[in-house]
């Protein structure tokens, strides 16, 4: 019986690691467009549920994505901001998701006082939310943001990053550009305060 040498199979081809956050900041640095396509696909989840949390709305939350990673690239094209601080670039784009709800927020309530000064024509549209799973779910925020209303502004802006965008205290600190010791007091002073105001708050309140 004669033995033939076998050859052995060749190893699979390696599989390059996906990119660091820091990896995909310095290409930035470099003004490399592929690398916020690769940020958007990380985060820009994350981003959209902090801004339909912040606001109720999906549609808004919708505009806030788009403006949140036009300004990520405008601030790179602009100046080179230096390198990543943190380990991941979230708490970066939160913070900027914020300003952007910030500006939002101010112009909305220009164009409402605008509206308000005018005469309502006689027959207007009815832009009524046409998906009922969507008009489900933002009521259900509805209800909790206005519990959260009644929560003082700096408590209310750690609560959504810590409980509802996940942020770890560090990143959440970051973000409010405060020390992590006062983001732990907020939320403890949070905590007191929530379990009563959901109680007390009223279907009225939940528009």
């Amino acid at each position: 019986m004669t033995m033939t040498s076998r050859r052995p199979d060749k190893p699979p081809p390696a599989v390059p690691p996906d990119p660091s956050d820091h990896d995909l900041w310095d290409a930035l640095r470099r003004c490399e467009p592929a690398a916020l396509g690769e940020l958007f696909s990380r985060y820009s989840g994350v981003v959209h549920a902090y801004a339909v949390r912040h606001t109720g709305s999906y549609g808004s939350a919708d505009d806030a994505v788009q403006a949140t990673f036009i300004t990520a690239w405008r601030q790179f094209t602009r100046s080179d901001p230096g390198p990543l601080v943190h380990d991941t670039a979230r708490a970066w784009l939160l913070a900027i998701a914020r300003n952007e709800l910030r500006n939002t927020t101010r112009a909305r309530r220009r164009l409402a006082q605008f509206v308000s000064r005018q005469p309502m024509p006689l027959n207007h549209p009815d832009h009524a939310e046409t998906v009922a799973a969507r008009v489900d779910s933002e009521k259900q925020i509805q209800a909790i943001r206005a519990a959260l209303k009644r929560l003082p502004a700096h408590e209310r802006e750690t609560v959504e990053l810590v409980y509802w965008a996940e942020l770890p205290l560090a990143e959440a600190a970051a973000v409010l550009g405060v020390a992590e010791g006062t983001v732990k007091a907020r939320l403890s002073r949070a905590r007191r305060r929530l379990p009563a105001l959901l109680d007390q708050t009223g279907p009225e309140e939940a528009r």
